[in-house]
């Protein structure tokens, strides 16, 4: 089609469009977010299971994206490097908020302290390991494609 092909915007707007569209994307990542965090401690993870099938999808689909492209252009963080201790640091927080956040829904759920003491300690360790594994994983395969792409880009220049 041909109306596709042409483009009425200059660099300027061209920019302030990306950054539009780039925080229409957060907003619905963030929303998507909330919206279970909130509806699963509302309604607790066993009953909002079957409503929150729809919404963790489309969550799931914007985070593969953003981390596949990321990946594949070479592109880690803005602000971070891809070292072992900042994956391990952050490995490290996402387990806890996680495994605090099932704590709190296992007490409200069962009104016994020793439990979601239980649950907290076997999230956080079962995550934080995992969370450290996949980050260590995403950090090897962002270093080689970031090598390749400077290769590339080396080769082009000559």
């Amino acid at each position: 089609m041909k109306w596709f092909q042409k483009n009425n915007l200059d660099e300027m707007q061209e920019l302030k469009l990306l950054k539009i569209e780039s925080r229409g994307y957060w907003i619905g990542f963030l929303g998507l977010f909330l919206s279970i965090a909130v509806q699963a401690f509302l309604y607790g993870p066993e009953n909002a299971g079957e409503m929150l099938v729809g919404e963790f999808i489309v969550f799931l689909c914007m985070g593969l994206y953003l981390a596949g492209g990321c990946l594949r252009n070479g592109i880690w963080d803005r602000h971070l490097q891809a070292t072992p201790a900042v994956n391990i640091g952050f490995s490290i927080l996402a387990a806890a908020l996680t495994a605090l956040f099932n704590a709190i829904v296992s007490y409200r759920n069962y009104q016994d302290l020793y439990t979601a003491c239980a649950v907290f300690v076997i999230y956080f360790f079962m995550l934080s390991v995992m969370l450290s594994v996949m980050l260590c994983i995403c950090s090897a395969l962002y270093h080689r494609r970031k090598k390749r792409l400077e290769e590339t880009y080396d080769d082009d220049k000559n």
